[in-house]
């Protein structure tokens, strides 16, 4: 009995054990996860089945699991335990993928794992001590470790040790002879277009690597043609350790008495979030950060994208917040915020910041023009005086949407509100050879102008498990409001050939515009392979613009009321142009050899309704845009280039309108509807390459074009020296540019030899009273510059120039070739104490031309001296000596066509002052 009874009780236990048991792997069950995804090529996003997937313990690098991918690539790992792994997936001929993965869900899916072939990934691969510079296609790459900069530079002094880059004291940038018009921060751009905000605020240790490119859009990227081969974009990549913390600067300065200057910088990163916050106050710049006046609002740029943005002309269009054309004295505001984020794997990402500038300027200034005619030459004086306020409120925004692996969609908006007042006074004289007086002008203008502008543009991107097949479309929509009020007062007196008075003319006008004008464009982009290097790709676009322009001038009736409205310089216009185009390319990347080619055409249709004299008018035009490029990589670091491209340059709204402009008295401006497209030719090629070794970099690149059916202009000088012109077709203008750069040495205690040779010049036609006028342009340049840095200790870079430019014209033979010679010297020395002395200078020594006898030579020489205070360093007191020479006059010339034109204009000159810097790096490479 009592065995039973045990027996019996073993049994109830042994069958509690069991029932723990399954409840154990029932709870387990419920506890464990399963890791899923898919494996697919990196290039053609094909799935790669039979791959190894293996998952290890991230503690130990123990095995836990593995299995093999399907034929689709998709794999699931079940049963696995909550914690922390390793992924590594292999497959034969490709490069193995390590990821440490989180396992906390029931389901992980961690998406598409591309692998990528090794053959592909050994073109990357350069030798560690050597890897300076890399050269890849039309890239050229830089890493910023290679290069010694001293403790607390900016990317700004980092970009003045690169090979064949030139940054000038205003902050712009030249890389390879061409101008740098975009700054991207790891490929988003940083303050909307204020490139400056990035080099000059942002640390040189937490850069990585700087790219430096042809500027381009998706739609050229995907065609391999097109984009601004004349500009560049550089793109700073931080290391991942500086995208965490926060990091900023201070500093104010002041002569306690007419000048101050003073700037506040803020920018935060949490994960893949940044935030950044700024704010400037100035009497000694513009506060800004941009650097030209841009033609037209535009989210990419894209000429090729909106054939229609030309026929309407924004009075608010130009952006005068820039140090590069500033003209007279400033006092300025600005301030801006931006704010970026990437979630849920960077499947979500928005950018976003806003910007406002505020800036009066008070100017005096001086031109001098001499026109050359075949019965002699003609002399003419200007002097004005102007007061200007200009203010801007400018916002950015991106938001980008990953649906999967496959596609995406990015949503972009630019908008701005501008407001300017101005009040300018210009008196003028004209004589003739003989000095005496053929006209005199007194005019006074006022104006007031409100502008709104905004760009939206939908691009929605999709690629395919084919390799290279891709598909791009693009949604745009621009809407532009205008509002100017002003007035114009114009004594005018007119002499004879003797210099004697004969009679004046008083213009007593308010001058009105109104004008709005929305934009709608698409552009469908197809690129298919046909075999696994040759591509075809072929678009479509359709461009729409309805604008309205209501320029109305009404002169003074005699009672102070300006009623009485004034035809002859007075249009109300409605305008409708629309735009079909389309374009095939066969596009071949080979493992050296790179070529595309194709054609476009285009059918532009403008409808102009002029409403005053009740009258349509409609021009078509047809337009072929053929082109071509082709590299050839002859080793890693070495390649040649050759591109072509033709394109049509229709007339803008401005010149095909048959108004007139009488805002200048001496130089009247009348339309020509009777204007013909013209033909753009432009062939280029070059050769670069770069010697690890050494340290040797080499650049050369030569460009020629030339234009059928021109648009020039043909002007009418009267007895009394007044200037009426209007635009007409010629043939016959070209133009023309050599570029070469050679550079040796790199590295501390070792000299840095750079050589730099160029050319230009070119043809202008014109017509001056029924004349033809053939003007010969050229221009040649050499400098040699000489580097050298100690660590911490002493740096230089002085670079000699001279410069021969010529200009002749079949009208008379007059002598305006003259030599120009300078110099640009930049460098430091650290003292003992941390005293550190800092000094530029800029020598600009240029010939007197027959055309004026007045002194163009220009030494402006900038000292600073500064200490590190705090107990971190952290500090720092400055003292400025701004232009120590006091000569830095403004100062342009123009030699062009059968006019010589030199400008004088005030710039802010002389001054001491004493500043106050305080940086501060809370991130792991900052202190």
């Amino acid at each position: 009995m009592i065995q039973k009874l045990k027996f019996l009780f073993d049994k109830k236990k042994l069958l509690l054990f069991f029932a723990l048991v399954i409840l154990f792997d029932f709870a387990s069950a419920q506890q464990e996860s399963q890791l899923r995804g898919k494996v697919v090529d990196t290039l053609g996003k094909a799935p790669l089945s039979n791959a190894v997937i293996s998952l290890l313990h991230k503690k130990d690098s123990t095995l836990s699991n593995f299995t093999r991918s399907g034929k689709d690539g998709s794999f699931i790992l079940p049963h696995i335990a909550k914690g922390q792994y390793i992924v590594m997936v292999t497959f034969p001929k490709f490069a193995d993928y390590v990821e440490v993965v989180n396992v906390q869900e029931q389901v992980v899916d961690i998406g598409s794992i591309a692998l990528t072939q090794k053959a592909t990934l050994l073109k990357e691969v350069v030798i560690q001590s050597g890897r300076a510079i890399r050269i890849k296609g039309d890239t050229t790459e830089f890493t910023a470790d290679s290069f010694h900069v001293k403790e607390g530079a900016t990317v700004e002094d980092l970009l003045k040790e690169f090979p064949g880059f030139q940054v000038d004291s205003k902050g712009q940038i030249t890389a390879h002879g061409q101008r740098v018009q975009k700054v991207l921060v790891d490929g988003e751009e940083f303050f909307g277009d204020d490139p400056t905000m990035a080099t000059q605020n942002i640390a040189a240790r937490a850069v990585d690597k700087v790219q430096v490119f042809d500027t381009k859009t998706d739609q050229q990227n995907l065609t391999g043609l097109g984009g601004n081969s004349q500009s560049k974009t550089v793109n700073i990549k931080l290391k991942e350790n500086s995208k965490k913390g926060a990091f900023g600067k201070i500093n104010a300065g002041s002569d306690f008495q007419k000048y101050h200057d003073g700037k506040a910088l803020y920018n935060r990163f949490v994960g893949k979030k940044k935030v950044s916050v700024y704010g400037t106050k100035s009497t000694v710049s513009t506060g800004s950060l941009n650097w030209e006046d841009r033609e037209k609002l535009g989210i990419e740029n894209d000429q090729e994208y909106d054939e229609v943005g030309g026929y309407y002309i924004s009075y608010g269009v130009s952006d005068g917040f820039n140090d590069y054309s500033l003209r007279g004295l400033p006092d300025s505001y600005s301030a801006g915020a931006l704010f970026s984020n990437k979630w849920k794997e960077d499947k979500y990402g928005v950018n976003g910041s806003y910007r406002y500038n505020r800036l009066s300027t008070n100017n005096e200034s001086s031109t001098l023009t001499q026109t050359i005619l075949s019965s002699g030459l003609l002399y003419s004086d200007q002097r004005i005086k102007t007061n200007g306020l200009n203010q801007q409120h400018a916002i950015n925004g991106k938001y980008e949407w990953k649906l999967d692996s496959l596609a995406t969609f990015k949503f972009t908006t630019t908008g701005i509100y501008k407001t300017t007042q101005s009040h300018n006074n210009t008196k003028s004289f004209t004589q003739n050879e003989k000095r005496l007086f053929l006209n005199e002008n007194d005019q006074t203008t006022e104006s007031e102008t409100e502008s709104k502008q905004m760009d939206n543009q939908l691009t929605y991107k999709q690629m395919f498990k084919k390799k290279d097949r891709q598909l791009l479309m693009t949604l745009r929509f621009g809407l532009v409001e205008d509002d100017n009020n002003g007035t114009l007062y114009s004594t005018f007196k007119k002499y004879d050939a003797a210099g004697n008075f004969l009679a004046d003319s008083i213009t007593d006008q308010q001058k009105r515009f109104t004008g709005s004008s929305n934009t709608i464009g698409t552009r469908i982009t197809f690129s298919e392979p046909l075999t696994p290097k040759l591509n075809l790709v072929v678009n479509y676009g359709y461009n729409n613009n309805n604008s309205a322009s209501n320029r109305a001038s009404f002169n003074d009736g005699g009672n102070s009321k300006y009623e009485i409205l004034d035809s002859l310089y007075s249009n109300n216009f409605d305008l409708d142009v629309s735009s079909h185009s389309t374009m095939g390319v066969l596009k071949y990347t080979g493992k050296k050899t790179r070529f595309a080619f194709g054609t476009g055409l285009s059918a532009l249709q403008i409808n102009l309704d002029d409403q005053y004299k009740n009258k349509k008018t409609t021009y078509s035009f047809l337009n072929i845009t053929p082109q071509a490029n082709y590299s050839y990589q002859l080793k890693q670091q070495k390649r040649i280039y050759a591109n072509y491209r033709g394109y049509t340059r229709q007339p803008s709204m401005n010149q095909l309108q048959p108004i007139r402009d009488n805002n200048d008295q001496t130089n009247v401006f009348v339309g020509n509807p009777n204007l013909k497209v013209g033909f753009n030719h432009m062939i280029s090629g070059g050769y670069s390459s770069y010697k690890i070794l050494t340290g040797q970099n080499f650049y050369f690149d030569v460009n020629y074009g030339f234009t059928q059916n021109d648009i020039s202009n043909a002007s009418v000088i009267d007895a009394s020296g007044k200037r009426t012109y209007t635009p007409i077709n010629v043939n016959g203008n070209n133009n023309w540019g050599i570029y070469g750069y050679w550079s040796i040495g790199q590295g501390e205690k070792k000299l840095r030899h750079i050589i730099n040779l160029s050319a230009y010049g070119g043809r202008n036609i014109n017509f001056i009273n029924n004349e033809k006028g053939i003007n010969n342009y050229s221009s040649f340049y050499a400098s040699y510059g000489l580097g050298y840095d100690v660590k911490e200790k002493l740096n230089f870079n002085i670079r000699p120039n001279v410069r021969y430019n010529t200009s002749r014209s079949s009208m008379r033979k007059v002598d305006n070739n003259f030599f120009s010679y300078g110099s640009t010297f930049y460098g430091y020395v650290i003292l003992p104490g941390k005293i550190e002395i800092n000094s530029d200078v800029n020598v600009d020594l240029r010939q007197k031309i027959d055309a004026f006898d007045r002194n163009t030579n220009i030494i402006q020489w900038n000292e600073s001296v500064s200490k590190k205070v705090l107990k971190d360093k952290s500090g720092k007191i400055i003292i400025v000596a701004n232009d120590i020479l006091n000569q830095n006059k403004g100062y342009s010339q123009r030699i062009n066509s059968n006019f010589v034109t030199d400008e004088r204009y005030q710039r802010v000159s002389r001054y001491f002052l004493l500043k106050f810097e305080w940086s501060f790096n809370k991130m792991p490479t900052g202190k």
